[in-house]
């Protein structure tokens, strides 16, 4: 006997403040007394709503949500918390991070190195003597009050029966004694692939590494492997922690020069119905050199935005061309090889023909002007504007280049990657540039789509809500540089990059990002009140209960006996 399936048929009615989708079964949770960021066109804030399986069924007053009770509704009293759809990250390495989340070290909150070097003592006595510990991005000297950066001395003095790894964000690494012996690098004629070894007047090396994305990559490949069952088990924890920020969904900007294999561990968890978030993927290419064939041959079966609610293929990004990305250059004048734009047309062209989104790289002006370049001539034969091609980053753009992504339907998805080289980009760009990233504001006049990323976990946070108030608050980490208040967001907007726009990137919106009726029932209930929370406490934002799809993915007190 075949399935059967029940259709349950939703009418949308509007009845004075509140919206109402009547469906075939009575609610299935109430939750009242809130203040609910809807997060609609009209940002709309209610004190209730009604679920429906997966699905909101109505949102309004207290009062006119309550009538919908039945006997079997369960009625979750938000004590006046403020709940919000959940979050969605639209650029961040979740699945390359996530599988060493349990590995490494992170400094977010350190205000001190010296409370920072005993983080890593307390993870080193943890693991035992020999065993490494790392910390791979996302700090700067500027949180210290010390102002600098661990030396080798530091690090030897701190763990000095455990090898050390220290990565500031894409620029340099340092080894301690035991990490450089764990590496064979106090060998004579030891290297590393695309690494730099720092030597000292004398020849030796000084613990100092210097490199790429993709050769800081391998390297830490190299130090943190472990085995499958580790990687899913690290992954499955990373999203837990997502889920208790109030995250729901994140856009996995691509492996990174790790290969396929990275996407097993997602996989499995997809495949065991284990995903407590939505998931969508891009996939970017793994080698310099026709990467026009090799996008051909890997996507071949890929149909556009392939999967379902929890999983599905975003199609290509973030690396699509080697030659044309300027890493994590902040300074001007990159310049991309003739070949490697004509390479990007070829893949941009599959892309467009294929129906593929798409989201590349561009740290700079200068490398967002050629990709442009690039774009303009493939609009002049096929129209991709549907497709929502964006462009990351984009540190320093300016109101020209914004112009032109508007004209061909680009979106810029912004990160947080300037809360910590700011002062870098202020140096090297001029003070007044360093005081306009990163250009939301300039993209928004133009009229382009924005949305909102962390690029965790290398150059910055996963913790959303950091990424959140550092667009209010424009101020750099330390404070190293502010950016100008006639450029910051509101918190309305600065919440919608990483909602209802976010959704838009993935084709959503029509199902999640707000608060309404009919769509999912994504959503968090916060320990703080969003909106009246002090600018500079909002990283400090938890979910107390994160849903998805109706669905109790997180939760703790006073939320806990919610199933």
């Amino acid at each position: 006997m075949g399935k059967t399936t029940r259709i349950t048929m939703v009418i949308v009615l509007l009845c004075g403040n509140a919206t109402f989708a009547f469906a075939a079964d009575p609610p299935s949770r109430i939750l009242f007394n809130a203040e609910i960021l809807t997060m609609d066109d009209n940002n709309q804030v209610v004190q209730a709503l009604a679920i429906t399986g997966d699905r909101i069924l109505a949102v309004g007053s207290n009062a006119e949500i309550k009538k919908l009770a039945t006997a079997q509704t369960q009625m979750i009293d938000a004590g006046g918390r403020t709940i919000i759809p959940g979050l969605i990250d639209t650029h961040l390495h979740a699945i390359r991070g996530g599988q060493t989340y349990l590995f490494e070290t992170y400094w977010y909150d350190a205000t001190t190195l010296k409370s920072a070097l005993d983080e890593l003592k307390t993870t080193a006595a943890k693991r035992g003597p020999g065993k490494w510990v790392t910390v791979a991005g996302s700090w700067s000297p500027a949180q210290f009050e010390e102002n600098r950066a661990p030396s080798i001395e530091d690090l030897n003095a701190a763990l000095p029966s455990n090898p050390a790894y220290v990565q500031y964000l894409y620029d340099y690494a340092i080894l301690n004694d035991k990490g450089m012996e764990a590496l064979g690098l106090n060998k004579e004629g030891a290297a590393l692939p695309g690494m730099e070894i720092e030597k000292d007047s004398q020849g030796k090396p000084t613990g100092k590494l210097f490199g790429n994305i993709g050769s800081f990559s391998f390297l830490l490949n190299k130090i943190s492997a472990a085995k499958d069952d580790e990687r899913k088990e690290s992954l499955a924890t990373y999203f837990a922690v997502l889920n208790s920020r109030g995250v729901t969904g994140i856009v996995d900007a691509a492996g990174g020069g790790t290969g396929a294999p990275i996407y097993d561990p997602l996989f499995s968890l997809w495949e065991e119905g284990k995903l407590p978030l939505r998931v969508a993927y891009r996939i970017s290419a793994q080698t310099p050199g026709n990467e026009a064939g090799w996008f051909a041959s890997t996507t071949a079966y890929l149909p556009p935005r392939f999967g379902d609610a929890m999983l599905k293929f975003l199609g290509l990004g973030e690396v699509l061309v080697f030659k044309v990305s300027d890493g994590v250059r902040l300074a001007p004048g990159f310049q991309a090889a003739q070949d490697g734009k004509d390479e990007l047309y070829k893949v941009a062209m599959l892309a467009a023909h294929r129906k593929y989104p798409l989201e590349i790289h561009a740290y700079t002006n200068d490398a967002a002007k050629q990709i442009l370049d690039v774009f303009e001539r493939v609009s002049e034969s096929v129209d991709f504007r549907s497709l929502r091609w964006c462009i990351a980053h984009i540190s320093t753009g300016t109101p020209d280049t914004f112009e032109r992504m508007k004209k061909l339907g680009l979106c810029y998805t912004v990160q947080m990657g300037p809360y910590y080289e700011a002062f870098q980009i202020a140096q090297t760009n001029g003070l007044a540039v360093g005081e306009a990233t990163p250009p939301v504001k300039l993209a928004m006049k133009s009229g382009v789509t924005v949305v909102g990323g962390t690029d965790s976990t290398r150059i910055g946070e996963f913790n959303t809500w950091r990424a959140v108030e550092y667009q209010i608050t424009g101020r750099a980490v330390g404070g190293s540089v502010q950016r100008r208040k006639d450029l910051g967001l509101t918190r309305q907007e600065a919440l919608k990059l990483y909602t209802s726009n976010a959704s838009w990137a993935t084709f959503d919106e029509g199902q999640r990002g707000t608060l309404e009726s009919g769509k999912l029932a994504d959503l968090a209930i916060l320990d703080q009140p969003y909106l009246t929370i002090a600018e500079d406490k909002i990283h400090t934002l938890k979910s107390q209960l994160t849903l998805v799809g109706g669905k109790v993915v997180h939760s703790t007190e006073p939320f806990s006996a919610v199933k």
